[in-house]
This record gives structure tokens, sequence and C-alpha cells, in this order.
């Protein structure tokens, strides 16, 4: 009767542990899926200002200047390189975007239009007993090819433009975010003096050891995609040296930064691209780049789970499952979020500070 009791205590905690973790699980996707983005730019400005913490007291430690002053030329330099390297960059690959969507139709009727015209002929020639057929069939395809076309140009310059046009209400956040930021980085003691007054002295240690975990994992994160975007980087530049490839190394930048998103991936502009080569007859660039693509995705689902799994200690079907789940659930935010968050419930049940099934 003793034991059935202890069974029935144990699995009683075992229920209330799962709904309790949860309901925490509820409560955190709630937070990153519509409160995160509404308060995003005092988030980043919090964010910025926790990153530069460390270097103004180091500054202002070794160099005895007042901490305003340190805060405040930290900021500034900081910003002036991101704004600098969002600038070069963007504008660079905004004007090439729309400069080749605008020459869309152009590339069509010169180089995809007299492939599909030598095919055509080709199957005709083959088929002569139902030419009418197959040549109905064949203006079809060209009409939707060549109206597809035109609305996939016109859909990138709206995209274009539509960016540019949202640029007001882009600059009110990042004005918000400055903003913050400033005053975040002034007062950072005092705001994380002021949060960590709010919970009790034995849990405050608990969430300075939570952030102190985040911080270190995001960063390792961030590295390890900085490298897994450098090796997808060197793949794409020397697979478009030895396809004689035009401008491989701005290409494969670009394509490089594609493959980093979560929804997109090289496969967006590789399979595309090597299916489009097949059809104007060049198969020998159209294997390539089909192949190129392969050998691309078998290194980085090979490389990912492994490189992140080992930086964050996590199994690398854990961190693959995190990933995964993460991009479906929030995006981008949640490949990061999700095996930060489980690298954090793994450090502390490991060292004893919560329990899932005791």
């Amino acid at each position: 009767m003793k034991m059935n009791f202890n069974k029935t205590g144990m699995r009683r905690a075992v229920i209330i542990n799962i709904v309790y973790f949860a309901m925490i699980a509820g409560i955190i996707y709630i937070l990153l899926r519509n409160f995160v983005p509404m308060f995003a730019p005092f988030l980043i400005g919090f964010v910025l200002a926790s990153v530069l913490a460390p270097l103004i007291r180091r500054i202002c430690a070794e160099w005895k200047v007042k901490r305003s002053l340190v805060a405040i030329a930290c900021l500034i330099v900081c910003y002036f390189v991101i704004f600098s390297a969002i600038g070069f960059f963007g504008s660079h690959v905004l004007s090439f975007i729309q400069d080749q969507a605008v020459r869309l139709p152009r590339y069509y009727y010169e180089f995809l239009y007299p492939g599909l015209m030598a095919i055509s002929d080709k199957i005709l020639a083959s088929s002569a007993e139902s030419s009418q057929t197959i040549a109905r069939l064949l203006e079809s395809i060209e009409t939707r090819l060549q109206s597809g076309i035109m609305d996939l140009s016109g859909v990138i310059v709206s995209m274009v433009a539509s960016w540019i046009m949202g640029f007001p209400g882009f600059l009110i956040q990042l004005i918000f975010t400055v903003i913050s930021s400033f005053f975040f980085t002034l007062d950072y003691e005092t705001v994380v003096a002021f949060i960590l007054r709010q919970f009790q002295p034995e849990t405050q240690a608990m969430v300075v050891e939570v952030v102190s975990s985040a911080k270190i994992v995001t960063w390792k994160i961030l590295r390890v995609y900085a490298l897994l975007m450098t090796i997808t980087f060197l793949e794409l530049y020397a697979g478009f040296t030895i396809l004689r490839i035009p401008m491989a190394a701005p290409m494969a930048f670009l394509v490089a930064v594609v493959d980093i998103l979560p929804v997109l991936g090289t496969g967006t502009v590789l399979i595309p691209w090597g299916l489009l080569m097949l059809i104007l007859g060049d198969t020998s660039l159209g294997v390539g780049i089909l192949v190129l693509y392969l050998i691309i995705t078998v290194v980085r689902q090979s490389l990912e789970p492994k490189i992140i799994g080992s930086q964050v200690g996590l199994h690398p079907i854990i961190t693959l499952l995190c990933i995964f789940a993460g991009a479906q659930l929030i995006g981008v935010v949640g490949i990061f979020a999700f095996p930060v968050m489980a690298t954090i419930i793994k450090k502390m049940n490991d060292d004893g500070t919560i329990h899932f099934f005791r």
C-alpha cells in the first residue's frame, strides 16, 4: 500500500512538473512571438548596452575615465561601424537586386527564349504526327513562362520599392533603438540592479547565471553561424571559379547571405539557376551548379548540428530539433533562441537547479 502511494506521488510530481514547464514554455513562446517584435527597439538597446558593458567597465578601470563619457564614446563608435556596414553593403545589394530584376525580361528574350525555341523545334521534328498538339502545348508553356518572368520582375522591383517606402517606419524604430541604447548604456548598472531587486535573494543568483549562460551560448552560436557562412562562401567561390561564372566573389557572397536565412537557403538561387542552364542547353554549367548545391547542402546539414552541439553542449539531434522547431515557430529569432534555452535548461538540470522527473 505504501509502495503504491509512493508511485502515485511520483506520478503526480512528474505530471505537475510537465504541466509547469509546459506553461513556462508557452509563456516564453507568447513573449517571443508577440511582445518581442513590439518592444524590439528597447530590447535591442538593452542587449547592445549589455554587450558594451564589459568593455566600458574595463576602459573605466584602466584609464580612470568617467563612465558616462566612455559609454557615449563606445556607442558612437559602435553605431558608426554598424551604419557604415549597413550603408555600404545594403545600398550595393539593393541596387544589384533591382538592376537584375529590371534586366530579367531582357535575359528572357536574349538567352531563355532562343533556347526554348531550339528545344521546341527538336520536339516538333521528332513528333511530326502530333505537331499541332505539341505546338499548342509549347506555346502555352512559353506564354506562361513569359508571364511569370514579367511578374517576377515586377514583384522584385515592387519589393525593393516597398522597402524604400517603408524606410520612414524603420527610421522611427531606429531612432527609438538609438535613444534607448544610450539610456540603457548610461544607466546599465542601475537598470540591472532594479531588475534583480524584483526577485528573491535566492532567485537572483539563478537569474544572473541564466543571463550569463544565455550571453555565452548566444555568442558561441553567432560564431558558429559566421563560420558556416564563411565555409559556404568559400565553397561557392571555389565552385563559381571552377565553373567560370563571372563576378564569382560577389555572387558567392550574396548566395551565402541567402543561405544563412532559414526559409530560403542556397537552393532558392542554385536550383532555378541550374535548371535554367539545362533548359538553355548549357548542360555542363547546369549540372555543375546543381552538383555544387548538393555538396553545399550535405556539408551544411552535416556540420551545423555537430558544430553548434559541440559549442553549446547539446547532442546534435537535440540541436537540430531546436533549430528546426525554432525556425518553424518563430523564424530567425527561434534559430538562436531555442538552442540557447535548451542549453540553459540542460545546465540548470545538470547543476540541480531544476528537475523534470524527480
